[in-house]
C-alpha cells in the first residue's frame, strides 16, 4: 500500500496514476469540461486514483465479500420486483409501512435508474479498470462510470427502507448497509469513489422526492 502512495506521490501525473484526460470530467466523451471546471476536476481525478489503488491493493476477505454481495443485491432487477412485491403485499393486507415502503422504493428506484444512465450518457467518465494501467485485456471501453448506478440503487433502497424506520439507530444501520455494500464497487474495480458519493447522493435526493410525492 504504502509503495502505491510513494509511487503516485513520486511521479506526480495524473495519467501516470491511471486518470485519462484529467480535469476532463465530461470530456471523456470528446467534449472538454468548461475550463473554470478543470482545476477542480483534476483534484478530484487525483483524488480519486488515490483512494482507488489504496483501497484495491489489500481490500481483504471482509471487503470482497461486501463487494460480491453489493454485486448483486443492489441490481435494479432484484430490487425493484422486491419492493414491488412488498407494496402488493402491504395493499392486500392492510400494512400500511410496508405498502408505502414498497410504492417509495419502486418510484425512487425506477427515476433514479433513469436520471443516472441520462448522466452517463452525457458525462461518458471511463471506468477504473477502463484506464490504464487499470485496463484489463480486452476490455471494451463503456465509459459509464459517473454515476454508479449499484450505489444510487442501494441508497434509493435505503431511502426507501427508512421511510417506514423506527428510529434514527435502525435508519443509520440501514444507510450504513447501503454504504458497505456500495463502496464494494471500489474494490471491484467499476467505480472510483465520487462515483460511489455521486450515485449514492443521487439516489437519496430522489427517493425523497419520492417520498414527498406519494404523501400526498
Amino acid at each position: 500500500m504504502s509503495d502505491i502512495i510513494e509511487r503516485n506521490g513520486d511521479q506526480g501525473g495524473i495519467e501516470n496514476q491511471g486518470i485519462e484526460n484529467p480535469g476532463g470530467g465530461i470530456g471523456y466523451g470528446g467534449r472538454p469540461a468548461p475550463a473554470v471546471l478543470q482545476p477542480a476536476l483534476t483534484a478530484v481525478d487525483a483524488l480519486d486514483a488515490q483512494v482507488h489503488d489504496i483501497v484495491t491493493c489489500d481490500p481483504g476477505p471482509v471487503s470482497r465479500v461486501l463487494a460480491s454481495a453489493g454485486h448483486y443485491v443492489i441490481k435494479r432487477p432484484v430490487l425493484i420486483p422486491s419492493f414491488a412485491i412488498a407494496g402488493l403485499v402491504g395493499l392486500l393486507t392492510g400494512q400500511e409501512d410496508l405498502r408505502r415502503a414498497g410504492s417509495v422504493g419502486v418510484l425512487g428506484l425506477v427515476a433514479t435508474a433513469t436520471a443516472s444512465r441520462s448522466i452517463k450518457r452525457y458525462v461518458k467518465r471511463r471506468r477504473p479498470d477502463e484506464c490504464e494501467p487499470r485496463q484489463r485485456p480486452g476490455k471494451r471501453i463503456s465509459a459509464r462510470s459517473l454515476p454508479s448506478g449499484h450505489a444510487g440503487s442501494a441508497f434509493a433502497a435505503a431511502t426507501a427502507l427508512a421511510t417506514v424506520s423506527r428510529s434514527p439507530a435502525q435508519s443509520l444501520m440501514i444507510y450504513g448497509a447501503a454504504a458497505a455494500m456500495a463502496s464494494g464497487r471500489v474494490v471491484k474495480h467499476r467505480h472510483w469513489a465520487s462515483d460511489v458519493v455521486a450515485g449514492a447522493l443521487l439516489g437519496t435526493a430522489i427517493t425523497l422526492v419520492a417520498r414527498r410525492l406519494l404523501a400526498r
